[in-house]
């Protein structure tokens, strides 16, 4: 009978678990009383290691939708909402930079709430499998443990990366005593939140799987990756900004390891055979989606255009949506039009839709907003739910893809999210090595990957000749053109100090109101958090301006 009573616990508690992850908005949760103590649960195996399988379901389902990848990407220098959606007077906040940017914005409050419960889950299994190493002693079980604690670490290090990059000093959940459920909360210094996701990297890169990633977990390259980027975005006041550091990460641990693809394309092309799941030479760390309802990504439901979602397939058409992300000119223009592009660059055309022509109808006239048919992201169109796309395949004599289980809708997109690439650490590195003064060595780093861009138009495409001024301004250009629209441009934009300059030059929202300022670069800390976290004062907690 107790060992019965026992087991109705666990799966009381992993029910409790699985809710949270997909439901909690408040991170102070507390456990369901039972027969079971918080101890007991996180130093028992059977829980732990689905609890850390949650966790990578728990971060995928931080980033789908309006809330998780689609909302950080408005308001910058290469991305804007349309102007449908800017009618909505709080979301609009996010491109204006007004008064509508405050700390009761639903769309800030949502983006915070999404990243704490995988955050406070994690604080509490690696604080449980160290108690558990700490009192194993079998060598084999021992690295078993550690292997697990090393995806917790990574895991929580991954939401604090952002959390620190978006809000600035953040509470840092660190469990000393899991008989002690309550933890402090308080906001803490640059220095103390960097310290923990750099040493929660670093454990990661210790004991992670070697090799390239299989499946939804990460392994030692994406660790080291992350340790790169800890040196090249934490803030410079947080002591962790080291340029000749990252260096000797890439140097060390990263470089040959990964390979350019040969053809920037296919990275994003989900046709391909075996639709690039975990099998790209490039892909360093990416998130595993499903296009079905159990695990999309739902991003072309914001990227599509209206004019395209209003036809009679409606959800049914794969490059239909609502124009809530849209490029900005100078994302889609040439730089003779006073764009970013050159001619000959093949990532325009893999990036950005400038042609809709559907069922061999080419579509001219917007069904509301003026914006509907200009240039659209294309890299996370998902061809596989079109209504029109064959089932099954003709001449491999199999389905054309098991993940499409409910049915034709652009709701469901849900191609992997390669969000660490290999050419985005060979930029990085180039940028270490021209803030390290050795800019030449800096400009052949950036032609490996825009011989992959240009092909055979590469002839005259060479950087070379440049000054360390020079540098830094073309870079950016080029992480422009290398990344769009995958997730990194706002943290750029804030690690390089271009964040205000570029958006008002840029962004035509953000250039119409003309109220954007310094202290935009971080967001709000949303109301009720400072209103509900008994640790946290609303006088002197919000973050400056707000």
């Amino acid at each position: 009978m107790k060992s019965i009573i026992k087991s109705i616990g666990k799966l009381i508690v992993i029910l409790f678990m699985i809710q949270l992850f997909v439901a909690c908005d408040d991170f102070l949760t507390q456990l369901p009383k039972s027969s079971l103590t918080q101890e007991q649960v996180f130093t028992d195996l059977s829980v732990l290691e689905p609890s850390v399988d949650g966790l990578y379901v728990s971060y995928r389902n931080a980033k789908a939708g309006r809330a998780g990848l689609t909302f950080t990407l408005l308001g910058l220098d290469e991305t804007k909402q349309g102007i449908v959606q800017m009618m909505d007077a709080g979301q609009s906040g996010l491109d204006y930079y007004d008064g509508m940017l405050n700390q009761s914005s639903s769309q800030v409050s949502e983006m915070w709430a999404r990243r704490w419960p995988s955050i406070n889950m994690a604080a509490k299994c690696v604080k449980g499998l160290e108690m558990m190493i700490e009192t194993e002693t079998d060598s084999v079980k021992i690295q078993y443990l550690r292997l697990l604690r090393a995806n917790a670490c990574f895991m929580r290090a991954m939401s604090m990366f952002e959390m620190a990059m978006y809000w600035g000093e953040v509470p840092v959940v660190e469990i000393m005593d899991l008989k002690v459920p309550e933890v402090n909360m308080s906001r803490r210094p640059l220095s103390e939140v960097w310290q923990q996701i750099y040493s929660d990297f670093t454990y990661a890169s210790q004991y992670l799987a070697e090799g390239k990633q299989t499946g939804p977990r990460a392994t030692q390259g994406a660790a080291y990756a992350m340790l790169m980027k800890v040196h090249m975005y934490a803030q410079p006041e947080s002591g962790f900004r080291n340029y000749d550091e990252a260096r000797k990460i890439f140097e060390n641990n990263i470089k040959d390891k990964y390979r350019l693809t040969k053809s920037y394309a296919t990275l994003f092309d989900e046709m391909w055979p075996d639709q690039n799941e975990f099998n790209l030479p490039e892909s360093v760390f990416e998130v595993d989606f499903i296009c079905n309802s159990s695990g999309p990504n739902y991003w072309q439901w914001d990227m599509g255009s209206r004019t395209l979602a209003s036809l009679k397939e409606g959800e049914g058409c794969y490059i239909g949506g609502y124009d809530v992300a849209l490029p900005t000119e100078y994302a889609y223009k040439m730089k003779s039009e006073g764009g970013v592009w050159e001619e000959g660059d093949s990532r325009r055309a893999a990036s950005i839709r400038f042609d809709f022509t559907y069922q061999g109808v080419t579509y001219t006239t917007p069904s509301w907003g003026a914006d509907e048919l200009d240039p659209h992201i294309k890299k996370w169109e998902d061809r596989r739910l079109d209504k029109h796309e064959p089932a099954f395949d003709e001449v491999k004599k199999v389905a054309r893809d098991e993940e499409v289980t409910s049915g034709s809708s652009i709701y469901w997109s849900g191609k992997n999210y390669l969000f660490i690439r290999y050419a985005d650490l060979l930029l990085l590195y180039a940028e270490c090595l021209n803030e390290l003064d050795r800019t030449p060595e800096a400009c052949v780093v950036v032609n490996e990957v825009r011989k992959r861009a240009f092909g055979s138009n590469y002839a005259g495409k060479a950087w070379s000749g440049f000054t360390k001024e020079q540098f830094r301004e073309e870079i950016m250009n080029e992480r422009m053109r290398e990344l769009c629209f995958e997730g990194w441009r706002r943290m750029d934009l804030i690690r390089t100090g271009k964040f205000v300059e570029l958006i008002k030059a840029r962004n035509p929202w953000a250039k119409e109101k003309n109220t954007i300022s310094d202290f935009h670069v971080r967001w709000p800390i949303p109301e009720k958090e400072l209103l509900t976290n008994p640790f946290m004062n609303p006088e002197t907690d919000q973050n400056a301006g707000y």
